[in-house]
């Protein structure tokens, strides 16, 4: 009878190197927090001196804790390497040009910042910009100047603020050239659902950024002397050359440009769209499939050439072997050093060395030395989606992969056809569910239609990518390039109606939903790492059982927190020089009260309302109010209304003759959206628990009338807390709301009017809202305090052209005892009642 052969064994020295690779990682983390160098250096003291005590004393005992100390200070040391990477990676030296930029950035009115610079990576063109990444090495500023060292992400605006766009020098990898521009710190992340730029920059030891709009002022100084970068760029000339002449079709060429160079830019997005919708993005990605198909196959075929001649086995098997890495060093050049490329570079390195040295290989061993290696050199790598993707999904490969093979029926994996599907499907299974904690975590969404078009997907890339490769080798011979880029058309044209088709009938197959609380992301890995040894009962059952005990502490923590008790939630949403306002109600349903400004550069409801309506899970809203008819305030409306489900409409009936609002009524019509008409005296039902009253306007303005005086203006109470909504309402509105409404104006949050303008906030709506005015009518509620608000929110955008917000009315709000909060400093404002308090949410 056939016996399964027995598995590894599970103790560190059976893959010590996958051992080291965690440990390492753990310091990386450990690195975020703790920044002192000196501090790591303990820690490797410690270590090595403790291993020295315990041989000391125990080295005339005949049994010994010997290897569990050594494994133990092994992983003190690889923590501590990693803390220490983190720590220097984190901490700028004093020449960095990071110091440069925090003095720049603090000055409103800074100089511009001349920077001397070689080009570290192929400039890449977007819709309204040339970007890429330079290395410094002097700076000036004014009269002063000196060297400078660290990395500057460097943008050049397409368009300009006169008529004439701006015309650049022709740009490559490694040449040195003189910029000057605004010179700033790395950006923050201004949203909860926004991507942290700033962080991704960061990452890649970038240190500032620098933004150039005069094609003047950027000067070529000459070309590079590198020989990496003349070698990368020779080889990207060469390709961009024959696939332009050699494969017909133009969504061919831009597809085989992302397989063969890493360059995206040249894919439309409806075509990347449907890749991603379908989970077929990684295919587009220079990953382990590209490495491993240029690399073997060179190893393979050089074996029978390298045979005729002669060579015995031993130098046949290392000429093989360094040939293949040489070209494999140079696909890493040519395509940019990604994560995945390096990561499968060392793996296929490890591979072939040990094959031409007959070793067995270790895949999760090899793994750990990729991660090593990466971790090493670029520690911030770890916190990079792109790492978490590339090992998770060969981790879940390895160790899933033949345990869910076993799971299928042996009729079905029986000839070679029911080999190949069986094993096609089973590794894109295995990698789905390996990557889907990242996926979430990052993205909310885990495409499942890749498990079925994975199948013709993976072998038309294949296709493609291979007859690319001959297309390039093959240029000097026309008829034969022919060939292959007719071939590659065809596959790659084949490979987008793939996804395209695919989208079409698995766009909505999706897991959806971000994952934010660590216990619940801890208990998803142990339940993956319990699948891995399933063949351990007893390993399998202690991993399923600390996934149980992870999942039951997120729930107690949820409920210790109170995340189940009614709140209710409003975020100032930073929408730059505009108005955006989220209200999450406490029976879980959502009003928008307008959605920012749209301009040829930015839509702000397609760019920050409607990703944190889907990072937070908000399918539908019961209202969007548009308190006024400003581009600033409904520009992003239309939208919003075509993203999702909304209830009604609800403004102040004032039409305004604008391209903008014609559209957004055109928008709302399409859609069948309730318009619903409000004013002074309206109350908005949407919770029995809270009540929203409608303070303005007193009457249905006219057009042409003030359409800031015209603002819907909002009193939300909930329980004992109230906060007031002024929407642009300036001082003539102001007047009517204190002269109708007096006490009933106290509130505990307001929303500064008209983004803080001296136009509004007038010494009597302040004091109104403070409860220290005298009124005709006292309608605040009895148990509500006269202290003043607690927060006074100001909704403007930073280095706005209008100087605001102004001194003279946030003063006012500081006297009266309020926070003064601006989205311009702080970001989107986050705040939460219980009925009895407000506090202030952290999201970052």
């Amino acid at each position: 009878m056939l016996l399964r052969p027995r598995p590894a064994p599970l103790h560190l020295s059976s893959r010590p190197l996958v051992g080291v690779a965690v440990a390492l990682a753990l310091g990386v983390i450990a690195g975020t927090r703790v920044t002192d160098v000196w501090v790591w250096g303990v820690v490797i003291l410690a270590a090595v001196l403790g291993v020295l005590a315990h041989r000391l004393v125990t080295r005339r005992n005949l049994v010994t804790l010997r290897n569990a100390v050594m494994a133990g200070a092994v992983g003190m040391v690889a923590m501590s390497v990693g803390g220490l990477r983190m720590a220097v990676w984190t901490t700028p030296p004093p020449d960095s040009i990071a110091h440069v930029a925090q003095d720049a950035s603090s000055l409103d009115d800074a100089p511009p910042v001349t920077l001397w610079a070689r080009i570290s990576e192929v400039p890449a063109t977007s819709e309204w910009s040339h970007r890429f990444a330079v290395e410094v090495d002097s700076v000036a500023q004014d009269d002063l100047g000196g060297t400078a060292s660290g990395r500057v992400q460097v943008s050049l605006a397409r368009t300009s603020y006169s008529d004439t766009p701006p015309v650049y020098p022709a740009l490559r990898l490694g040449d040195r050239v003189r910029l000057t521009g605004q010179l700033r710190t790395l950006p923050t992340r201004r949203n909860p659902a926004d991507f942290d730029y700033g962080a991704f920059l960061s990452h890649l030891g970038i240190g500032a950024t620098l933004h150039i709009r005069d094609g003047e002022a950027v000067t070529f100084l000459a070309p590079t002397r590198q020989l990496d970068d003349r070698l990368a760029l020779a080889v990207q000339t060469r390709v961009r050359k024959a696939v332009a002449r050699f494969v017909p079709h133009p969504e061919s060429q831009s597809v085989l440009l992302a397989l063969l160079l890493a360059d995206r830019s040249q894919l439309n997005d409806a075509t990347t769209d449907t890749f991603r919708e379908t989970g077929l993005m990684h295919l587009l990605a220079v990953s382990g499939l590209h490495v491993f198909l240029v690399g073997l196959a060179v190893f393979v075929l050089l074996g029978p050439l390298l045979t005729r001649t002669g060579l015995r086995r031993r130098h046949v098997m290392w000429t093989r072997a360094m040939i293949s890495l040489g070209l494999l060093a140079v696909y890493v050049l040519v395509t940019g050093a990604s994560v995945s490329v390096v990561r499968a570079f060392v793996m296929a390195a490890i591979l072939i060395v040990g094959t031409a040295l007959d070793r067995r290989r270790d895949t999760l061993n090899a793994l750990g030395a990729a991660a090593i290696v990466l971790l090493v050199l670029r520690p911030a790598a770890l916190f990079e989606v792109g790492f978490q993707l590339s090992f998770s999904a060969v981790a879940a490969l390895v160790t899933l992969s033949p345990h869910l093979t076993q799971a299928v029926p042996v009729a079905w994996r029986s000839g070679a056809v029911g080999k190949w599907v069986t094993s096609s499907c089973v590794a894109s299974l295995a990698a789905t569910l390996g990557t889907a904690p990242v996926l979430l975590v990052h993205f909310g969404r885990v495409a499942l239609g890749g498990l079925v078009l994975n199948l013709p997907a993976i072998p038309l890339t294949g296709l493609t990518l291979g007859s690319g490769i001959g297309t390039v080798v093959c240029a000097p011979i026309p008829w034969l390039a022919e060939t292959f880029g007719a071939l590659a058309s065809a596959s790659g044209w084949a490979l987008v109606q793939t996804s395209t088709l695919g989208a079409e009938a698995f766009g909505s197959a999706a897991v959806v939903g971000f994952l934010e609380d660590g216990w619940i992301i801890a208990a998803l890995a142990m339940l993956l790492l319990s699948g891995a040894l399933w063949r351990r009962p007893v390993a399998r059952r202690r991993v399923g059982l600390a996934a149980l005990a992870m999942m039951a502490v997120s729930i107690s923590s949820s409920v210790l927190r109170g995340d189940a008790s009614p709140q209710l939630e409003v975020v100032f949403l930073d929408v730059g020089q505009g108005d955006a306002t989220l209200i999450g109600l406490p029976n879980g349903t959502h009003v928008l009260i307008d959605a920012g400004v749209r301009s040829p550069f930015s839509d702000q409801g397609e760019r920050t309302v409607v990703p944190h309506l889907e990072r937070y899970g908000v399918r539908q809203l019961e209202a969007v109010v548009m308190t006024h008819a400003d581009a600033d305030h409904i520009g992003g409306v239309p939208s919003v209304l075509r993203s999702v489900p909304v209830g009604r409409l609800v403004h102040n009936g004032q039409s305004k003759d604008t391209s903008l609002w014609t559209h957004l009524m055109q928008t709302a019509d399409s859609l069948e959206v309730e318009q619903q008409i409000v004013r002074a005296g309206d109350v908005l039902d949407f919770d029995p628990s809270v009540r929203i009253r409608v303070l303005g306007p007193s009457t249905t303005p006219q057009p042409g009338e003030n359409a800031n005086e015209a603002s819907v203006v909002l009193l939300v109470e909930y329980g004992h807390t109230r906060w007031l909504l002024t929407g642009d309402a300036e001082q003539a509105g102001e007047a009517d709301l204190v002269s109708r409404y007096g006490l009933l104006l106290q509130a505990d949050v307001v929303k500064v009017g008209h983004h803080g303008s001296r136009t509004s906030s007038s010494p009597e709506l302040v004091a109104a809202v403070s409860g220290r005015a005298a009124a005709p009518i006292r309608l605040a509620s009895a148990s509500h305090s006269s202290d003043g608000p607690d927060y006074a929110i100001v909704s403007v955008g930073k280095r706005n052209r209008y100087g605001l917000p102004n001194a003279e009315p946030l003063m006012r709000w500081q006297s009266a005892g309020a926070e003064v909060l601006q989205t311009a400093d702080e970001g989107a404002i986050w705040l939460r009642s219980d009925g009895t308090s407000i506090e202030r949410v952290d999201w970052r």
